[in-house]
């Protein structure tokens, strides 16, 4: 067995929807308009595959071992993640039109937990989603992952990470603090709590 890489990702990658509804958690039906399996999974596929959108594969970077996708982090400066919101919307709008707002009119504590979600300041490059593969758990991906993210955000000149965690997530918060996050605030929305985690990288 050969050695992760960590490499960009490919809009090719069959698995990079699956790997971001993973990440995504209960946000994925008001994304997706739908609790239905196949609608999410058809919704965020093409969501990875196009561009321009906050869940596009342009700003994904995959764990690969022996060709196969183990998992993926998707991290930005905040300033383009908040870009990005409206060119996402546009897009899934245009895959579910009118379905869309409907099941977020009817799960308005969802609809509202997520637009409202202020998740980075504008000085900070931010992990969006993360995911692996439950069969790689163990392989230590998620911190060549986190790790490799810090990179991206030194060259593009950030010195500040940032990321949200649920907070009964403890296994999550446990790995986070490991690698140098210190939670900077608190999130309570009608749907969700979360942490706000920050590392200074410089």
């Amino acid at each position: 067995m050969s050695a992760v890489s960590i490499v960009k990702a490919s809009p090719h990658t069959t698995v990079g929807g699956r790997l971001t509804e993973m990440a995504l958690d209960y946000m994925k039906f008001s994304l997706a308009g739908s609790k239905e399996p196949a609608v999410i999974n058809r919704t965020f596929q093409k969501l990875w595959r196009a561009r321009n959108n906050r869940f596009s594969h342009e700003y994904a970077y995959e764990a690969v071992q022996d060709g196969i996708t183990l998992g993926m982090i998707m991290c930005y400066p905040t300033r383009l993640m908040n870009k990005l919101a409206l060119p996402t919307f546009s897009q899934l709008f245009k895959l579910h039109q009118w379905k869309l707002i409907g099941y977020n009119l009817r799960n308005w504590k969802e609809f509202y937990t997520m637009v409202t979600l202020k998740e980075g300041e504008l000085d900070e490059y931010h992990i969006g989603t993360i995911a692996t593969l439950p069969e790689s758990r163990g392989l230590g991906l998620g911190t060549k992952l986190i790790l490799h993210a810090e990179k991206q955000a030194i060259l593009q000149g950030f010195a500040k990470s940032s990321l949200t965690v649920k907070q009964e997530n403890a296994g999550a918060i446990k790995l986070y603090e490991r690698l140098g996050y210190r939670k900077v605030g608190e999130i309570r929305k009608p749907a969700v709590s979360m942490y706000r985690m920050c590392k200074n990288l410089l």
